[in-house]
């Protein structure tokens, strides 16, 4: 891990124990979240880094949303 906590993609897919084909679906949707997308840093097109930090809200926020899909649909309501 580099000292600015950023991850390679490889360093993610270990940590995390993901496939790296899981890494990039998860990267994709990442990217086009707006208030996520700064966690993918690419370097040109051969290099790609991981803000960790960032990556983690961004896992935190699926996981959230995640829940509330499996909520019962009156339960939705209440928020």
């Amino acid at each position: 891990m580099m000292a600015n906590g950023w991850k390679t993609p490889e360093e993610i897919c270990q940590d995390y124990h993901i496939t790296m084909a899981t890494f990039y679906n998860r990267r994709d949707e990442c990217l086009s979240n707006p208030d996520y997308r700064d966690a993918v840093i690419r370097d040109g097109g051969k290099r790609t880094y991981v803000d960790e930090n960032l990556w983690q809200k961004f896992l935190r926020y699926r996981s959230e949303q995640y829940r509330i899909r499996q909520l019962d649909p009156h339960l939705k309501e209440v928020r």
